[in-house]
């Protein structure tokens, strides 16, 4: 590995432990589905979130997405596409390391999905 690389997965180590579990679960769940996005009844699903997922709206993804870290789009005004920024240059490097070595994870949340 090169000292760049090793510089990104080293800033990434450090984003990812800034983030409470909830954010982190988030991020990583959103980061092996890429490229697609999910509503907020799908994410809480995918992370296994016990609350409406009106209050992840109200907290939670909010951070996240005044954090750059996130986007989400209103489809329509109850509907919410929500999906990694992955012009976010470390969240672009973690997608990166999802794709290559992160099929198994990945077939977990597709299951997660479909259900």
């Amino acid at each position: 590995m090169d000292e760049d690389t090793r510089q990104r997965a080293y800033e990434v180590i450090q984003l990812m432990s800034s983030l409470n579990d909830t954010r982190r679960a988030i991020v990583m769940a959103l980061a092996h589905i890429y490229p697609k996005s999910v509503s907020g009844v799908q994410l809480s699903r995918l992370i296994g979130y016990s609350g409406k997922s009106r209050s992840l709206y109200r907290g939670v993804l909010s951070h996240l997405s005044e954090d750059k870290l996130i986007l989400i789009d209103e489809l329509t005004p109850k509907l919410y596409a929500i999906r990694i920024n992955h012009e976010h240059p470390l969240l672009e490097f973690l997608v990166e390391i999802c794709k290559e070595h992160g099929a198994e994870a990945r077939e977990l949340y597709e299951q997660a999905l479909e259900e």
